[in-house]
């Protein structure tokens, strides 16, 4: 338990605005339990809200039990001592009296302790509309003038390009760019910082990381669940390139492409980052695949029908549930590389992982065909966190004939658990790192990237095109990405039916050879070790 230190003289103060939605209940509650029950929140810290609608805490604590991951058999004398540090209050955004009652509770909470060095961070879990007006008055009002203070803001950041302007120049007029921490906490600490280590760290890696051995890259993230209700609203307004591709995939891209920093830390990497985002050419509608999922007439439950189907959304929507986006890097690494976005609800699967795919190489002796041997780096972070190459061996026997093969690049996982997603990434905005967080002008470099398409498909409202709820996604899809330079193996997503496996089944014996086995679904490490071994037939 972490009892509050009478010697210790710094108080730790959390806000989060906008406790009543469903952020704050299943995402940012979740986390900060999680750092609590795990004894990483610093002495001296208490937790605050600040709603509209008034909260109880007796209350509110019932409200996000289902999301909290209690352990019956030694969490709930703990979880009763983390609810004494949090308080509710009441107040509208737009009234700076009321933020004034804010402050007046975390200075008794600070002084109740003798604790003279005051530190605030402020969690802005609200909608876009009343950014301006909370981070006006917690500038005037809430700021700690003894300590740091901080402010987390959650996607979106803004629709496009003119309205991030106005976004921006009210955030950065009352924080500085140091107190600023844009949250993407779909990113993997792990995994990223496996790749650092990989890329600048091996030469076998560092040196084969440029146009002259790579290929194309993928950038994924799937969904095999629906839209749900509870975001429905958000998505029929944003759709799905707002709301993961100008933030979390082109981040991603942002680290996979850019340079070495000068030194290990955040301000060199950020500056990195954003060197590459201003090198990114801006698609047109050509380079871009529009689709929405439709019922495949064999699902049972009524919610998997399609998109327009559901109760929630409006039969007239053209909303993409699925895209794929074609981008290139202007620069003397990347050039001709193409960078491929690929996001959808609805798919065959969920995961998320880049997949680093290598030219061909040049004389295959096992394939007097010119076959289009590949191999792949892969960085998956859902639903396993991994790092592995995609290599071609001989298979058993006398004949040569190749099979697919891999080296695992996890580093041991014996070691001290790593808190991974949004517990990690508070963890890092108490230490005040800001490596994995955007910093504004990046974001802006995102937005006009990503605003010249968006202004496209919002005027003419293109009508999608269809794919089956459970599938790949759309075939054109597929064509595209290989037109751009990728290949897509059978052994990927084996379990696939309909055209799309068909399709890639075909390209995939072609490319390398008939006797090729699909390999089994990778399932998480939960899954694997909890499961009853079975012999091979």
């Amino acid at each position: 338990m972490i009892s509050i230190d009478p010697h210790n003289e710094e108080a730790y103060s959390i806000v989060v605005f906008g406790a009543s939605g469903g952020l704050a209940k299943k995402k940012v509650f979740p986390a900060l339990w999680a750092l609590y029950r795990e004894n990483r929140l610093p002495p001296g810290f208490k937790i605050f809200t600040f709603t509209r609608t008034p909260l109880q805490t007796k209350t509110y604590r019932l409200q996000i039990l289902p999301y909290m991951e209690l352990d019956k058999h030694r969490d709930p004398k703990k979880y009763n001592l983390f609810w004494k540090m949090v308080q509710c209050v009441q107040g509208e955004y737009d009234k700076p009296e009321h933020y004034a009652a804010l402050t007046e509770a975390m200075v008794h909470q600070e002084t109740k302790h003798n604790q003279v060095r005051a530190n605030r961070i402020f969690y802005l879990a609200l909608p876009p509309i009343v950014f301006d007006q909370v981070t006006l008055n917690v500038s005037r009002k809430c700021s700690s003038s003894t300590g740091w203070n901080r402010i987390i803001v959650e996607k979106p950041f803004a629709r496009d390009d003119v309205s991030y302007k106005v976004f921006q120049t009210s955030l950065c007029n009352c924080f500085r760019e140091s107190q600023i921490y844009l949250m993407d906490h779909l990113l993997s600490r792990q995994v990223m910082q496996n790749f650092f280590a990989l890329r600048y760290s091996n030469h076998l890696w560092g040196e084969t990381l440029n146009n002259r051995h790579v290929a194309a890259v993928m950038i994924s993230v799937k969904c095999e669940l629906p839209v749900a209700v509870s975001r429905a609203d958000y998505f029929n307004q944003f759709g799905i390139i707002r709301d993961l591709m100008t933030n979390h995939m082109i981040q991603t891209l942002a680290m996979l492409a850019m340079d070495q920093p000068y030194a290990n830390t955040a301000d060199d990497l950020r500056v990195e980052r954003l060197k590459v985002l201003r090198q990114v050419l801006t698609p047109n509608i050509g380079d871009v695949v529009l689709a929405q999922y439709r019922n495949n007439r064999r699902e049972s439950e009524p919610a998997k029908c399609g998109y327009t189907e559901h109760t929630y959304i409006p039969k007239d929507s053209f909303t993409p549930t699925f895209a794929l986006v074609v981008l290139q890097i202007s620069n003397r690494r990347w050039s001709g590389v193409p960078f491929i976005l690929r996001a959808g609800k609805a798919l065959n699967d969920t995961k998320s992982e880049v997949r680093i795919q290598y030219k061909p190489v040049d004389c295959d002796a096992f394939h007097s065909d010119g076959a289009d041997i590949r191999n792949e780096l892969v960085l998956r972070s859902f639903p396993t966190e991994e790092v592995f190459m995609r290599m071609r061996l001989k298979r058993h026997g006398e004949n040569i004939c190749l099979r697919e093969s891999e080296i695992n690049l996890r580093v041991d996982d014996r070691g001290p658990k790593e808190l991974q997603g949004l517990p990690g990434f508070l963890l890092n905005v108490f230490h005040g790192d800001q490596t994995l967080f955007m910093r504004s002008d990046e974001q802006c470099e995102i937005w006009r990237i990503f605003s010249p398409v968006l202004a496209t498909i919002d005027s003419d409202r293109p009508r999608p095109l269809h794919y089956d709820f459970g599938s790949r996604g759309p075939l054109l899809a597929y064509r595209k990405a290989e037109r751009a330079g990728f290949v897509f193996f059978a052994s990927d997503e084996w379990h696939q039916s309909e055209e799309t496996l068909e399709y890639t089944v075909k390209r995939s014996k072609q490319l390398i050879g008939p006797h090729t086995a699909l390999k089994p679904v990778r399932e998480p490490r939960t899954k694997r070790l909890s499961s009853t071994p079975k012999a091979e037939g």
